[in-house]
């Protein structure tokens, strides 16, 4: 691992997302990066000839912002828990939005913090951390609470039997010393599948990892995102670990996510793997 990129609006709850990244890099000898949007003015016409400007009092509000953000971020990094780390920041100012930046550049985890949505903004615009999960092409980390220091050890992974599961992959970080990993099945009443053949399913996916040994369990609830929750609180899990396929438009409008629903309402850290 070479790069962690950490979002920021500014906002205080930053602190959550940077330690849990700071936390992770020193770890796996990573830098991070701290990443803010400031806005350009936009750029109107003058018909003296063939330039563009932009208004001043929009000038002047660019400046300022991008003052403000150089003064909040480093206020940030220099607390003293922040001393000697391996810690940049970036202001983005080419104004094609935080999604497209944070997907383009090349970054190895994106730590994020998120506050969750709920009811109708849920349903219909859901939240940032949503939206970076939808389109990252890197392993996504959202952290909702304060963690003291982030070192996972007890780590529910949930499977949902998409056979694109059974390829390898590389987690950004190690997942605690789970020398028996945990895999997580939430049936639901409309599901039909039979016990026998869920658990073959996690056998046969346990062999193609070369994982010998493991714990496997089938947890019945209303809905996935509310059975992956219930198990991870009732067994202590400090990290959920889920796969996305990144549903946009009208497919994720109507399906929903399992991945963002589980964002949206988990106290407990996710990490989303992009299948």
């Amino acid at each position: 691992m070479k790069t962690i990129i950490v979002p920021t609006d500014l906002s205080t709850e930053t602190d959550i997302a940077l330690s849990v990244a700071v936390d992770i890099a020193e770890a796996q000898n990573a830098a991070v990066v701290l990443l803010h949007l400031v806005v350009q003015p936009i750029r109107s016409f003058v018909y003296t000839g063939t330039i563009s400007t932009a208004p001043d009092d929009l000038v002047r509000r660019y400046h300022d912002a991008k003052k403000e953000a150089e003064s909040t971020i480093d206020q940030l990094v220099t607390q003293e828990k922040y001393r000697d780390k391996n810690i940049k920041y970036l202001l983005v100012e080419d104004g094609e939005g935080l999604i497209q930046e944070l997907t383009e550049r090349q970054a190895d985890l994106i730590v994020m913090h998120t506050k969750g949505s709920t009811g109708w903004e849920e349903y219909l615009l859901g939240s940032n951390a949503e939206a970076i999960v939808r389109n990252a092409t890197c392993p996504v980390l959202v952290v909702r609470e304060a963690v003291e220091y982030f070192r996972p050890e007890k780590v529910v992974r949930a499977l949902d039997l998409d056979e694109r599961m059974k390829a390898h992959y590389d987690y950004p970080f190690p997942l605690g010393n789970q020398e028996v990993p945990h895999f997580l099945y939430v049936m639901t009443p409309e599901n039909s599948r039979v016990p026998e053949g869920i658990r073959s399913w996690a056998h046969d996916f346990a062999t193609d990892h070369g994982i010998d040994e493991y714990e496997f369990t089938i947890h019945e609830a209303k809905s996935v995102p509310e059975g992956i929750i219930e198990h991870a609180e009732d067994t202590d899990a400090d990290l959920i670990v889920l796969f996305t396929h990144g549903h946009k438009g009208l497919r994720r409008l109507f399906s929903g996510s399992v991945a963002e629903k589980v964002l949206n309402h988990s106290k407990i850290p996710v990490l989303v793997m992009r299948l």
